[in-house]
């Protein structure tokens, strides 16, 4: 939360890049921190650290490729910054499966210490990519800004498509800029509210599906089912989750956000039922294990290819350029929190010595998802394919969630109605189109 807090200072005073270049920096210190432990002390010091480089990445990461990249492109990069998330989490599960045959400290330093690779990636990755063209236009940099276009596309630094976009960053950014002097209660009136209480729902109901019981305590709770060789079945978990979050990256653009996350939550929800109702009819048999990890495992398929990505992208993508930053630190503060909330309640829900609910919290996390499958039909728009100022038109004009998708196909053929046939490249107005 501190790490979150602190992208709202440091992402415009020393931009995306150097924000990356700082979270990687700290987080090394607390990886040495960690790993030169046992006292309690230093390994408590060392891991504030390191959640304070990773609360400022999960700002920064996901505002620098919403920025950067294009309207038809923006989800698919997110969801291959989720994939790389969980590419994390597969190597993280299999060293710990490695290191659990050792004994003594060697169990646990090993694993603190290959964070260390982790931390030369981020830094090597910042380090090369130039900063956000947005940022150095709205700083009053463009020659620097059209450079990191023409690096981020790959194409000539006076080609047409580079003067074109370059354009429609300027006019966008002027246009937002027209009104510098951002009020923090700004955030919660009007069209803004809509934005933060769309990111900010996600944010707790990405959480509150029971995606961080089954990689949280999925291990401890598997050993506790009777279930044998729970790291494996955790290496197994991390896996999918990786492959299908890959299946996400295309689903994402091709499908839509809002479909994948209402098909989703319908398959987690049934995933999350069957196994709860059968250790309820059957507790500790063979067919309640195997349903656990049945279910278990289609459930994290589901998820990572719907919910675990599209949540990402929905906490990023909604806010307008001119309080992005406040209000994705303000969304990424939610996050941290309910993690750590339904991470500290979770123990207290399974553990024999209190509520000892056993795979009966799956009714807990059955009722989240049915409430998250209502709220993303009511309030998650469809985004895809939008570009950043089409985005705060649907939001300003007060499109319902509903009615999104049909609103973009009215656009599009609004577009195509009063499209210049001898400059086709040409940015049109649709404003009055949209108002018939």
């Amino acid at each position: 939360m501190l790490g979150s807090a602190l992208a709202s200072i440091t992402a415009d005073r020393i931009g995306r890049k150097g924000s990356l270049i700082l979270a990687a920096v700290v987080y090394t210190i607390g990886v040495v921190l960690q790993t030169i432990a046992p006292p309690p002390a230093v390994f408590a010091l060392g891991r504030g650290f390191l959640g304070a480089a990773l609360g400022l990445i999960s700002v920064v990461s996901p505002m620098y490729l919403v920025e950067s990249s294009k309207a038809n492109t923006r989800g698919r990069l997110v969801s291959l910054y989720t994939l790389l998330l969980t590419l994390g989490n597969v190597l993280a599960c299999g060293i710990s499966l490695g290191t659990s045959k050792l004994s003594g400290a060697n169990t646990w330093r090993i694993t603190v210490a290959c964070q260390l690779f982790l931390a030369l990636i981020v830094l090597g990755g910042a380090l090369m990519a130039p900063e956000s063209p947005v940022l150095l236009t709205k700083k009053g940099l463009p020659e620097q800004a059209r450079k990191s276009i023409a690096a981020l596309r790959g194409i000539g630094i006076s080609s047409v498509e580079m003067v074109q976009e370059y354009g429609e960053i300027v006019a966008w950014t002027t246009e937002q800029s027209a009104h510098e002097n951002v009020r923090l209660s700004e955030i919660f009136r009007g069209a803004n509210l809509r934005r933060q209480l769309l990111g900010m729902s996600m944010a707790i109901l990405t959480i509150a599906s029971g995606i961080t019981f089954w990689f949280g305590y999925g291990t401890t709770f598997f050993k506790e089912a009777g279930v044998s060789d729970s790291y494996l079945i955790s290496v197994i978990l991390a896996l999918v989750n990786a492959i299908f979050t890959a299946l996400s990256t295309i689903l994402i653009e091709k499908v839509g956000r809002r479909t994948c996350l209402l098909w989703g939550g319908v398959i987690m929800g049934i995933m999350m039922l069957i196994p709860a109702v059968l250790s309820s009819a059957s507790p500790g048999t063979t067919a309640d294990n195997n349903a656990l990890i049945a279910g278990a495992v289609i459930f994290i398929a589901a998820y990572a290819a719907t919910w675990g990505t599209m949540g990402w992208v929905i906490m990023t993508e909604p806010y307008s350029q001119r309080l992005r930053l406040h209000q994705s630190t303000l969304t990424m503060l939610v996050y941290w929190l309910a993690t750590w909330a339904i991470g500290f309640v979770t123990p207290y829900l399974v553990d024999s010595t209190a509520a000892d609910l056993g795979s009966n919290v799956c009714y807990i996390w059955f009722v989240m998802i049915v409430i998250s499958v209502i709220w993303a039909y009511l309030c998650v728009p469809e985004l895809s394919g939008l570009s950043v100022s089409e985005t705060d038109l649907l939001f300003e004009t007060r499109v319902p969630a509903w009615r999104s998708k049909e609103w973009q196909i009215k656009l599009r053929a609004c577009e195509a109605s009063v499209q210049d046939t001898e400059n086709p490249t040409q940015k049109v107005d649709t404003t009055e189109c949209m108002k018939e």
